[in-house]
């Protein structure tokens, strides 16, 4: 029989509606695999593929979950609070947001255009700020929730371009909220680094990048899926406005040589 601080560690999700954006493929999948097997309802946002995400939704709904898919455009200013009226009317108020689109250059600064700037910090900041603020009002006035960002150690170095830059946003924005939205409503963020099965990278990119990983390999979308569950359960209520890097100790400053 599991002690009571054990039996914390587990989130209870039963009854909760969680929402997780650009879930219809990748990391966002993992996420809302993983909260739907704890209890949760979950709202899988997409913005085009809209057969992955009912598959998706399918797929969990066999499996004794509800899951139900959301198309917005999250570029668009106005689609966030349209978003978050669309869950709460289908699924009950939003207990759990996780932040998970976060569209990727990497364009050189000086060779960046406008609108590719633009959209990164669109689709990376300004969504995450406005669906928090949606969903963070509410959950205020309930006293009650989890904003969940999902950042990138692309703001621990100077690579990515535009993209690092949008990061270290979202973790601005997370310690803002979370001073704002306290004591109610605790405010993360997760910084994976490279993930170990994003079938994008190239084979020779991800051998130098496990060499120079002290662990000696990648994180998975598992395990950020799991720390995203976890982080919804009692025992961390009294962590907000921090950000947990999950790299490996890739990122960690280390004198040359070493």
């Amino acid at each position: 029989m599991p002690t009571n601080q054990q039996a914390s560690t587990v989130p209870q999700l039963a009854g909760k509606t969680c929402l997780v954006t650009g879930a219809s493929r990748g990391l966002g999948v993992a996420i809302a695999r993983r909260l739907a097997q704890a209890g949760a309802r979950v709202a899988v946002h997409y913005r085009q593929a809209a057969s992955a995400a009912g598959a998706l939704c399918a797929e969990l709904t066999a499996a004794g979950a509800t899951a139900l898919p959301f198309q917005a455009d999250l570029l668009d200013a106005g689609a966030s609070e349209r978003l978050v009226a669309a869950v709460t009317a289908q699924l009950g108020a939003i207990d759990v947001l996780v932040n998970n689109v976060g569209p990727y250059v990497d364009t050189p600064f000086l060779d960046l255009p406008l609108a590719d700037f633009d959209e990164i910090m669109a689709g990376n900041v300004r969504a995450t700020f406005l669906l928090s603020q949606a969903v963070g009002r509410a959950m205020r006035e309930r006293g009650s929730g989890r904003i969940i960002n999902i950042a990138a150690t692309d703001y621990r170095h100077r690579s990515h371009a535009v993209y690092g830059l949008a990061k270290s946003g979202v973790i601005y924005l997370t310690e803002a909220l979370a001073l704002e939205l306290a004591p109610s409503t605790p405010v993360l963020a997760i910084a994976p680094d490279l993930i170990a099965d994003n079938e994008e990278m190239a084979p020779d990119f991800v051998a130098r990048a496990v060499a120079a990983t002290p662990m000696g390999r990648l994180v998975t979308r598992a395990e950020v899926a799991e720390m995203v569950c976890l982080l919804c359960a009692p025992l961390f209520d009294m962590m907000t406005g921090q950000t947990l890097v999950m790299d490996g100790g890739r990122t960690l400053p280390r004198m040359a040589g070493a």
